[in-house]
This record gives C-alpha cells, structure tokens and sequence, in this order.
C-alpha cells in the first residue's frame, strides 16, 4: 500500500523546487491530445464515425438544394424571444 504524507506549509526541505521530468511531461500532453493526432488511423470502431473531419464536397452556399441557412421571419423572432433565448 502507498502511504502519503502531506507536506508541512513551513518546512524548508518540502518547498524546495524540483525539475521538471521531461519524459513525464511528454507522456501527460501525448495522453491529453485529441485521437487523431495521436494516432494514424481509428484504434475503435467508434472513432471511426467523424474520424476524417474533411468535407467530402465543397459546400456551395449558392445552391439551395444543400444548403439551407436559417432564416429569421417574424413568428421566428417572436417565439425565440417567447423562449427566452
């Protein structure tokens, strides 16, 4: 069992700075990345869903058949405020 032992606030010997573990340092930032930068390819099959975040087709924002803004009439004024938001 690991047994640990606060430090004392004014005790000298526990305020002295310590360097750093490069190699320590390293492994915490790798293990906080996000998957694809960490690795080639999905490690599961739920990462394969939304892996490549690349667009398959350029999206034309002039084209109504697959692009569809929202747009703000009235009514949608009104009950967004009705909301609260």
């Amino acid at each position: 069992p690991v047994h640990v032992i606060t430090k004392k606030p004014m005790s000298w010997h526990d305020n002295i700075e310590e360097p750093a573990d490069a190699k320590f340092l390293n492994l915490i930032h790798h293990a906080a990345l996000e998957p694809t930068k960490k690795y080639s390819e999905p490690q599961t099959e739920s990462q394969e869903i939304g892996w490549n975040t690349t667009p398959l087709i350029q999206v034309d924002r002039t084209d109504c058949r697959l692009y569809f803004p929202r747009r703000r009439t009235d009514i949608t004024k009104c009950c967004h405020g009705a909301r609260g938001g």
